[in-house]
């Protein structure tokens, strides 16, 4: 997320118009908060408690909205690193370290396919 507000890499990446960035609470922070909205990029950052002063209702809701949105990503990064050890990138370059996550998600994917056909299967024969 962080290298994502550098302006950039938020001009390189080409993100739309009130399009919502989802973050953990670490990057919940005042600059990100208004470089988004100089951007006109929705604010997905979960909030952070600070010492003596904790979350209010609202915020913890919110926080459990984004979380439930993140989940469907980070699920899939937690499998990966399950798996396949893929915690650390070990390639230097951007063409490189495209080819390892494709690599990954393919691999990824292979696994799944046996699951996903079964439960496929049943659902045709319900």
């Amino acid at each position: 997320m962080c290298a994502l507000l550098r302006d950039t890499t938020l001009d390189k990446v080409g993100i739309e118009l009130g399009t919502r960035i989802h973050a953990d609470k670490a990057y919940c922070s005042q600059k990100h908060r208004e470089t988004l909205k100089e951007r006109g990029i929705k604010n997905g950052i979960q909030d952070k408690a600070v010492k003596n002063r904790p979350l209010t209702q609202r915020q913890s809701q919110r926080n459990s909205l984004i979380s439930k949105a993140r989940y469907v990503v980070e699920r899939t990064f937690g499998s990966q690193a399950r798996w396949f050890g893929v915690k650390v990138l070990r390639y230097r370059g951007k063409a490189k370290a495209h080819a390892w996550h494709i690599l990954q998600a393919v691999a990824y994917n292979l696994k799944r396919l046996p699951r996903l056909y079964v439960n496929r299967q049943i659902q045709l024969q319900s």
